[in-house]
């Protein structure tokens, strides 16, 4: 079956000489983008745009402390068993983040300085362990940084030897994003104030998580992205997938732009591509073809050379993005455009990818292409 079909086409990055805005700002180096789920259960394919895996181990015993004590807590072997379970389910790289997702003895939580002093106890116990049973692994620990409650004793868990990082929860339970922004800036001096050396990794989804359960428009994520990459030194991006429909199409486009510019990946060369067809969004089902209608246009300086169009057919489980309706492209002078052509976009039955990271390759450039599979 043949529809037409709205792609996500991220922004081209422009080369020296041309006239317009990049795709991004430039990118920290070191900034890392990090992805966790649960049991990497429906993911949306997200390391193909570069996230690489990260563990969260969950609490899965009830832990729980009292002003006395501390229950449910497993021995160490049953502990360091169940840290390695989790970073092979997770598909984690030996020397990725781990974090220890324990809400039930945060010490930001407790009701006493009694019952924090027990699990701070607890926590430096747990993640002894963890640093056994993964040594060359950073360990974190999932809190709410935005929170300061009993501060004293969550900074004994940050001394040498125990956490390596801060793993801040700053999922979009807030209705705004400026809200959210003000309480990525408390979470992040919070933490300096503990240990302005350690990196933050804070936690992000996709979605609002404000009751309205609905994704991030593609603006709202730029700039959280942003906000982030420009105060912390890396993000872990949880439970993203899979993506359900066209109204994930503009936080789709906006990942799949902050990747490019990330991994040395960006659409680039001297033309630009805008979609000029409408309908289906960025969604494609499996087992259909959809065409896709652009116009290639020169917004530089410089006469472009003449080019011709090439196919892509290296997408994950089989998907291609070519056969074109005109191959050759003439040169085109400033100013100029040619088009509207277009190109067959082709997911094979059964593909299991629920995203496509795909290029649409004009043989002086590319433009990234980023898709939903349903």
């Amino acid at each position: 079956m043949r529809r037409a079909l709205a792609l996500i086409l991220t922004a081209t990055a422009l080369t020296a000489g041309a006239v317009g805005t990049a795709e991004h700002p430039a990118h920290a180096a070191s900034f890392a983008v990090y992805f966790a789920n649960d049991e990497h259960e429906s993911a949306a394919d997200i390391e193909q745009y570069g996230a690489a895996d990260s563990a969260t181990v969950y609490d899965d015993w009830s832990l729980s402390c009292s002003t006395t004590g501390c229950s449910n807590v497993p021995s160490q072997s049953v502990f360091e068993s169940k840290v390695q379970d989790y970073v092979s389910l997770d598909k984690s790289g030996s020397t990725h983040p781990i974090t220890l997702d324990f809400e039930n003895i945060l010490p930001v939580s407790a009701t006493s300085t009694a019952q924090a002093a027990q699990e701070v106890s607890l926590w430096h116990e747990l993640i002894t362990w963890a640093h056994d049973a993964e040594p060359s692994a950073p360990i974190g620990m999932y809190s709410y940084d935005w929170n300061s409650a009993y501060a004293s004793y969550t900074a004994e868990l940050y001394a040498s030897g125990y956490l390596d990082y801060f793993a801040p929860s700053m999922y979009n339970r807030w209705s705004s994003t400026s809200t959210w922004a003000s309480e990525l800036s408390t979470a992040v001096s919070n933490d300096h104030s503990i240990d302005s050396a350690l990196p933050i990794y804070p936690y992000v989804e996709a979605i609002w998580d404000d009751g309205s359960s609905g994704y991030l428009s593609g603006t709202d994520w730029d700039s959280e992205f942003q906000q982030i990459e420009s105060r912390t030194q890396g993000v872990v991006l949880w439970n993203t997938g899979p993506l359900s429909d066209s109204t994930a199409c503009g936080w789709l486009e906006a990942f799949s732009s902050e990747m490019g510019g990330l991994t040395g990946t960006a659409s680039s060369g001297p033309l630009t591509v805008s979609d000029s067809t409408s309908g289906t969004g960025c969604v494609v089902p499996s087992g259909e073809t959809r065409t896709v209608t652009f116009t290639l246009a020169n917004d530089g300086s410089s006469t472009s050379g003449a080019t011709t169009m090439s196919d892509d057919t290296g997408g994950p489980d089989g998907i291609t993005l070519g056969d074109f309706e005109y191959w050759d492209i003439p040169a085109l002078a400033p100013g100029a455009s040619y088009g509207p052509d277009s190109a067959n976009l082709t997911v094979p039955s059964g593909a299991s990818v629920t995203t496509a990271l795909l290029y649409l390759d004009y043989g002086t450039g590319r433009q990234r292409v980023a898709v939903i599979i349903s």
